[in-house]
């Protein structure tokens, strides 16, 4: 009989595990992130304004962080706020000569790169959101743009359960503004574009309860059973 009530002890755990739960909204926080093309660098010698500075160090892009929340349950989706761009442009030089000739030593330049940033859900589970961007500069202007995805998936337990969330940028198109403003110097991080909000969409799966480590199942199970036998030796007193 010991067996039966062990048995019937491990069923009932298993179903309360198995039950539907209800929808719940989490909290997420995304990180920032930052770069700037090209960079600090040295100008040529005798480059066109290498000692007043003008070109350099370049366009600062920055993805401020995000907060929002998400709904966790099956099959949910919807769309999410991913923070912001702020974006400020700079007389990035692009020549390799010491004069203004173009586009023989003033060519264009193209930078691609990923912006990869730290999400958090519900304070504990956490991944990574990336998203790819094009920063083109010219002689007359700079265009800045960020690409659709990829998907990143991070793991959420809560309840008892393990859910599956599939984050998915969304794009942002071209802008593109003129890199100078007549003789006035750049300001530190460059002439501040407007803000630009991004986001992303979601979708949640739900992967099923948490199956506990085996001896954590063996000393529930035993100790439902322990209970069980007790009862019933009560009864028959």
């Amino acid at each position: 009989m010991r067996r039966l009530w062990i048995f019937a002890g491990a069923f009932t755990l298993l179903l309360a595990c198995s039950l539907p739960v209800a929808a719940v909204t989490v909290s997420y926080t995304l990180g920032d992130w930052a770069g700037q093309f090209p960079g600090p660098v040295t100008p040529p010698a005798g480059a066109p304004h290498s000692v007043d500075g003008w070109g350099y160090p370049g366009d600062t892009v920055t993805l401020e962080d995000g907060t929002g929340q998400i709904n966790l349950s099956d099959g949910a989706s919807g769309t999410m706020s991913i923070g912001t761009l702020k974006w400020g442009v700079d007389y990035t030089y692009n020549g390799t000569g010491t004069a203004w000739d173009y586009p023989a030593n003033w060519p264009d330049l193209t930078f691609l790169f990923t912006a990869t940033r730290t999400i958090t859900i519900i304070g504990a589970a956490s991944g990574n959101v990336s998203q790819n961007g094009t920063l083109i500069s010219t002689w007359d202007d700079d265009d800045l743009s960020l690409s659709a995805g990829p998907t990143s998936s991070v793991y959420v337990e809560d309840s008892g359960r393990l859910y599956r969330v599939d984050i998915s940028p969304e794009s942002l198109g071209s802008a593109n503004v003129t890199n100078f403003n007549g003789s006035i110097d750049p300001p530190t991080g460059g002439f501040a574009q407007p803000d630009r909000p991004m986001t992303a969409g979601y979708t949640v799966t739900d992967l099923g309860p948490v199956i506990p480590e085996p001896l954590t199942m063996l000393g529930m199970f035993l100790g439902l059973g322990s209970v069980g036998a007790y009862i019933r030796r009560r009864r028959r007193a």
